[in-house]
């Protein structure tokens, strides 16, 4: 292949080049840890050599001490046995026992046998949210944007987000962090994965609009700030990026943003950069987000001095006239009464 016909991408997994005429399909985690996402020449590349690839995201991410990721696996395995301790032992055991089959399977890059799995504990229990944020997952590995969508979705829809409701979702005194935090990944997953280009508009969900994705993105920075996705998303909500279009509902007037919405969202990629791991290359994507925001602040802050000027020169206009009119008509009346 000459050098004519190489685009400059090389799979992650075997290191192949990329033919001008054929497009890479690129790694669904790094796309949703706003990282560049990783090229593999073929889907079995990706599955062949995801173990090594997650490795590679548990280590620019930090998960990858010991402390550190026996902390995270203890806390998951507590959030899962709070959202079912309501459930009989005999199907809690099962539940679990196919959460933790799935998980091994997806680990090992066997995307189909683990979905099945997870099917099979949804069935069991199609209430808890977790399995569904587990297939969620598989179905964005497999790039498969419309399903993942949905299934986030659903697990969003079941995970407590409200300080007053319990890990079950129902009123009480009793209140889950882990739970909470749970429904805020879901949710930024679903937002990340509905605005794929391709899904159609009859599947979105109501909330998916321009309206209130500017108050439930504002709600995700304070519930997980810590997870830079809820910057991120906040930031392309204030603020979509052109090679980016949003796929939400707009207003009957489209989209308006205000110049202090625009620099919040500026401020966000600021707050994503600062949060990401690695060189000051590596961050420069987030500059250049930040920077455009800023820009279009300023240029929307030099429309309104424009538009206020434009208004204040048509009013003296409008009083310069006024004024015409009525001296017209004065001098109307005193030549009238001269004549007299």
């Amino acid at each position: 292949m000459g050098e004519e016909d190489f685009t400059g991408r090389v799979c992650w997994g075997c290191g192949e080049k990329e033919p001008a005429g054929k497009k890479f399909q690129t790694c669904a985690r790094c796309r949703e840890e706003g990282l560049a996402p990783s090229p593999f020449c073929s889907k079995e590349c990706l599955k062949e050599h995801w173990p090594k690839h997650k490795a590679w995201h548990l280590e620019r991410s930090g998960e990858n001490d010991k402390a550190g990721s026996a902390a995270k696996e203890k806390a998951v395995l507590s959030t899962l046995k709070s959202v079912m301790n309501e459930q009989p032992a005999s199907e809690t055991k099962s539940y679990m026992s196919l959460m933790m089959q799935a998980d091994e399977l997806k680990l090992r890059g066997s995307y189909t046998p683990a979905e099945k799995l997870l099917r099979e504990a949804v069935e069991l229990n199609p209430t808890n949210p977790i399995a569904y944020a587990a297939l969620g997952e598989i179905m964005a590995l497999g790039n498969k944007p419309a399903e993942a969508a949905a299934l986030y979705v659903k697990a969003a829809a079941l995970f407590p987000n409200k300080a007053a409701t319990n890990v079950q979702g129902t009123a009480g005194p009793a209140t889950n962090a882990q739970g909470t935090n749970l429904w805020a990944s879901s949710m930024l997953s679903a937002i990340f994965w509905l605005n794929v280009p391709g899904g159609k508009v009859e599947d979105q969900p109501t909330w998916f609009n321009d309206v209130e994705l500017k108050e439930l993105s504002a709600e995700l920075c304070s519930t997980a700030p810590n997870d830079l996705r809820s910057w991120q998303t906040r930031a392309f909500v204030l603020c979509p990026m052109p090679d980016m279009p949003p796929q939400w509902q707009m207003p009957p007037g489209g989209m308006v943003r205000t110049e202090e919405e625009l620099v919040e969202a500026g401020r966000c990629w600021q707050r994503v950069m600062q949060m990401t791991p690695g060189s000051k290359e590596e961050k420069r994507p987030y500059v250049a987000r930040a920077a455009h925001c800023f820009r279009t602040a300023q240029l929307v802050a030099e429309r309104v001095v424009q538009q206020a000027a434009e208004a204040q020169k048509q009013a003296q206009e409008e009083a310069r006239k006024a004024a015409a009119a009525e001296n017209l008509v004065m001098g109307q009346g005193t030549a009238g009464v001269a004549a007299w």
